[in-house]
């Protein structure tokens, strides 16, 4: 090539490698009917995913976590009283116990939510709550079984009754009996108010608790609004408003419920602890009054002598500090006693009521704060958590420390008692002096006295921890009940139809753009002009007939205007006086050249030319069989002289006009044949007794013989067929355009069948129309966006089927 034709080459390569928005736009709307079938499907689809699927509604709630600033009074009392302080409630954990399975299980066994109510639609089934006419309840003794296995039963409503089946066993029953079913057993009751309509039907479907619960733990949310506020937001979804509502109430009453009876567990031990002391001191008080009464019964006593009264009066004090070391003795053997009894349980110690040693109250104090702070873990986590284990370590710890503690105050009280009672006896020997009997008596007395304070101590005790119990309360309060949107989060209505139709929009398109990618076949305009620069001077539409020849003096069809355009566009290629030849080839077989060589010849007989068409496909001849002709005589035999030219010229049967030279016998050397001297002498003849000699020769892209008739023509005219010839083959044309290999090559489009956006106008997009006597009109502006398409009235529904087949 010169230097002119490799900037042509660049500037082509330049042009056709730049993305064409306006050419993707008009491809893509050329297929409307597959992008209108597309979108309707996807909306009739979405509608269908709206119409039967369903609803998801949030119910939401609100509740308020008090700290300890904000506490109850019965907080105050109880832990202050007894030494113990209230930290408060973290947000974060609050959240962890609203989360908690052991919270949505009580739950769904309270309210029976493993088991479910159902109405049968033709379609869908549709829950029922509180419309529901009966309820099944199963008997506790079977609760496990429930809890194990899930069944769908199916209950059909009677006058007297119901009929319950059960696979494919029908059970009759009557309203409160008991029935066996595969879960266990259960028995169906009558809501109160509700229609009992004999012949409705409702299937019951039965879930374990374990499943039940957790499909409820996934559609509960907690969080808190935000780090400077103590609330929390609760959020549940379910299909069922009403239900929802139900469940997320049922949820906070629950939670503020456990909330209450956690903080009475201190006052619960403390209680229990005085009972058992008031039980055990009032029996021991019962008994020293009884000694008293039987000692004055046998000694007949009714007063005490007044002599007695110097001494009691002299030993008071020393009766009173034995008293009171005697009392923190006995409280403080009653602790030790209770910790020996529960060195392994984790409980709260019992406050110490007085015990003279403020560092075994401090422990005590600490004991109990870090016993309660593990009682408010677990309510989120197992006993197996690394956090509970070193908490229950600690606890044993400071249990054996307080056991150490109480022992050593034990022995400093011992020691303390056993002063006093030494500066006892020295009293005592000063009394040796007073019967026998006051003495005795006044023995009694002192024990007496010792019981009946401690006994009234305990007393006050028990009355105060009552009343603190009493006054407890939760420390959260719901500032919102739980209450559902209006309108359904899910699914969302208008943003499925506009997904539908994102969808009927982007899958057509991406449809269209692998079919581009994957297409290795010449279908549109661009297939040709972005592959080579040759130029396509004719476009033959598709002979809806499969007739080989399709135009004859006075055709108006538009396949005949076609070959009409055809030959006047020859005149502008062909325009020299002595240029007649014109050589007809293609890539392979099957393309349609031998249709096309026809056709133009006849169109030029019709015209007044005189035209011969050349049979010179000498591998595979079609123009004779095509025309009804004989070619046991015809180029083959000429050319190696055994006969005249004027013998293997025929008639063509169409257009006196138009002759033909058949091929003659297929010899086994066509290329050997062509390039005889013979050959050149042939044309030099042709050229003049004919206007115009058409050459019907052998695929250019299979065999030489194109190439070497080349020499002998004018101008070469290329076919490619629409969806048959090979992009690839349209590139190895090019390359004989580029460097002329063929003269004057051009290319006709053969068999065009449908009309796409951007694609085949190759110059003619003006519009123009003429009719022939009853008015027929033809409108080549109809092929000028892309392929031409015969059928104009195709109705609606066949393009949308043929743009899935690549007809629009």
């Amino acid at each position: 090539m010169n230097q002119a034709e490799n900037i042509q080459s660049a500037d082509w390569q330049q042009d056709h490698g730049n993305f064409n928005l306006r050419k993707a736009v008009g491809t893509l709307l050329s297929y409307w009917p597959r992008f209108i079938f597309c979108v309707i499907i996807g909306l009739l689809i979405a509608y269908l995913y709206l119409r039967y699927t369903k609803p998801v509604y949030i119910v939401k709630a609100k509740i308020l976590i008090q700290n300890d600033k904000t506490g109850s009074l019965s907080d105050a009392i109880v832990l202050d009283g007894l030494g113990i302080k209230n930290k408060g409630n973290s947000i974060e954990n609050e959240v962890e116990v609203f989360k908690s399975r052991a919270l949505m299980e009580h739950v769904v066994r309270s309210m029976q939510l493993n088991v479910s109510y159902y109405t049968t639609g033709r379609v869908k089934m549709l829950e029922v709550y509180n419309g529901k006419p009966f309820n099944l309840t199963f008997c506790p003794m079977y609760e496990d079984s429930v809890i194990r296995k899930g069944a769908t039963y199916k209950i059909l409503l009677t006058a007297n009754g119901y009929e319950l089946t059960q696979g494919t066993q029908k059970i009759p029953g009557k309203l409160g009996d008991t029935i066996s079913l595969s879960t266990g057993m259960a028995c169906i009751t009558k809501v109160p108010g509700a229609n009992w309509v004999a012949g409705d039907e409702f299937l019951i479907v039965v879930s374990t608790v374990n499943a039940t619960t957790n499909g409820y733990m996934g559609a509960l949310n907690a969080s808190p609004i935000s780090k400077n506020v103590s609330m929390i937001n609760l959020s549940f979804g379910t299909v069922l408003p009403e239900k929802g509502e139900a469940v997320l109430n049922n949820i906070l009453t629950t939670y503020l419920s456990d909330n209450v009876k956690n903080k009475n567990r201190i006052a619960d031990s403390t209680i229990s602890f005085i009972d058992n002391r008031l039980e055990l001191v009032g029996g021991e008080l019962t008994t020293v009054e009884k000694q008293i009464e039987n000692f004055k019964k046998s000694n007949d006593l009714t007063d005490i002598k007044s002599q007695s009264t110097a001494l009691v009066a002299s030993n008071t004090n020393y009766d009173e500090k034995i008293n009171s070391q005697e009392l923190s003795l006995s409280v403080v053997e009653s602790l030790e006693k209770y910790l020996q009894e529960n060195i392994h349980n984790t409980k709260v110690v019992p406050p110490t009521l007085s015990i003279p040693d403020a560092n075994l109250t401090s422990l005590i104090a600490r004991y109990n704060e870090l016993e309660l702070n593990r009682n408010r873990l677990l309510m989120s986590s197992t006993e197996d958590n690394p956090v509970i284990k070193n908490i229950d370590d600690e606890l044993n710890s400071m249990r054996l420390d307080m056991l150490s503690d109480i022992s050593a105050v034990k022995r400093s009280l011992l020691v303390a008692l056993g002063k006093l009672n030494n500066t006892a006896r020295k009293i005592d020997v000063e009394m040796r002096e007073v019967p026998a009997k006051e003495r005795v008596y006044l023995e009694y007395s002192r024990q007496q006295s010792i019981k009946q304070e401690l006994y009234l101590f305990l007393l006050k005790k028990r009355e105060e921890t009552a009343i603190a119990k009493s006054s407890t309360i939760a420390d959260a309060r719901v500032i919102d009940v739980a209450r559902a949107d209006g309108s359904p989060i899910s699914p969302k209505r208008t943003q499925i139809f506009l997904i539908a139709i994102a969808l009927g929009i982007i899958l057509p398109a991406a449809s269209i753009y692998v079919e581009s990618v994957l297409n290795n076949r010449v279908l549109k305009k661009d297939d040709i002009s972005n592959n080579t620069q040759a130029p396509v001077i004719g476009e033959i539409g598709h002979s809806p007939d499969d007739k080989d020849v399709v135009i004859h003096t006075g055709s108006r069809t538009v396949l005949a205007e076609q070959f009409r355009s055809l030959r006047t566009n020859l005149q502008f290629v062909i325009s020299g006086k002595g240029d007649k030849v014109i050589l007809i080839t293609s890539s392979m077989s099957g393309e349609g050249k031998s249709f096309i060589a026809i056709n133009l010849a006849n169109t030029l007989a019709i015209s007044g030319k005189k035209v011969l068409l050349m049979e010179l496909d000498l591998r595979k001849p079609k123009i004779s069989k095509t025309l009804g002709l004989d070619s046991s005589l015809g180029f083959s035999n000429y050319i190696i002289g055994q006969i005249p030219l004027d013998k293997i010229i025929v008639p063509s049967g169409l257009d006196k006009n138009f002759v033909v030279m058949p091929c003659g016998p297929i010899p086994p050397n066509p290329a050997e044949l062509i390039m005889l001297a013979k050959t050149e002498e042939l044309f030099v003849e042709l050229r003049r007794e004919y206007d115009f000699v058409i050459i019907d020769t052998a695929p250019i892209g299979l065999v030489t013989d194109a190439q070497l008739l080349g020499a002998y023509a004018d101008t070469t005219l290329y076919v490619v067929r629409q969806g048959y010839t090979y992009k690839q083959q349209i590139v190895s044309a090019n390359d004989l355009y580029v460097k002329q290999k063929m003269p004057r090559f051009s290319m006709v489009v053969n068999d065009i069948k449908t009309a796409r956006g951007g694609g085949y106008g190759y110059g003619y997009g003006y519009g123009y129309g003429y009719g022939y006597g009853g008015g027929y009109g033809y409108g080549y502006g109809a092929y000028s966006n892309g392929y031409f398409d015969e059928k104009k009235n195709t109705g609606l529904i066949k393009r949308i089927l043929n743009s899935f087949k690549g007809n629009a």
